[in-house]
């Protein structure tokens, strides 16, 4: 034991490590990496089929939204399904989707209220999420992606007054 300058005793002690118990040798398996990848590849179509139901009910939820933009029920459907589209966009290869839904939930955790400006956005990302998913816009879109994120950002601008 080591003495400290107050004449108080301490002990260090060093507990064993047995996170290398746990996960086995301790090395990666490169090929558990290659079999996930095909796995979400092959669930890709899965994912398509049910974001076009998603979309829909995104869609209607925005427009209800806009009929009754104090409605916080309504906000909170747009929310949430935006947030899960966002979820699981990038998983699926629709990097667009989680772009855009992200936008869209954070654009309605930061507005207080929903003025006839606000619902604009709420209803250009919601079609912009829509485009994405039913045209099958994968990875950054090409031409259409940037052509959404530009019609977006103006959108944006617009109603922020720049």
């Amino acid at each position: 034991m080591k003495e400290q300058a107050a004449g108080r005793k301490f002990q260090v002690l060093n507990p064993p490590n047995l996170l290398k118990s746990k996960v086995g040798s301790g090395g990666f398996a490169m090929g558990a990496v290659d079999k996930a990848a095909k796995i979400i590849e092959g669930l890709r179509g899965e994912f398509e089929e049910i974001a076009k139901v998603e979309v829909a009910k995104l869609v209607a939820a925005a427009a209800a939204l806009m009929s009754q933009p104090n409605d916080l029920a309504k906000r909170d459907e747009v929310y949430k399904i935006a947030h899960e589209l966002r979820g699981q966009g990038g998983s699926y290869g629709y990097p667009l989707v989680t772009r855009f839904g992200d936008q869209l939930c954070r654009y309605l955790d930061a507005a207080a209220g929903l003025d006839a400006k606000s619902l604009v956005i709420v209803k250009a990302t919601a079609d912009a999420i829509a485009v994405v998913i039913t045209s099958k816009v994968t990875g950054d879109g090409g031409d259409t992606g940037r052509a959404l994120v530009a019609m977006l950002d103006k959108v944006l601008a617009q109603v922020k007054g720049e």
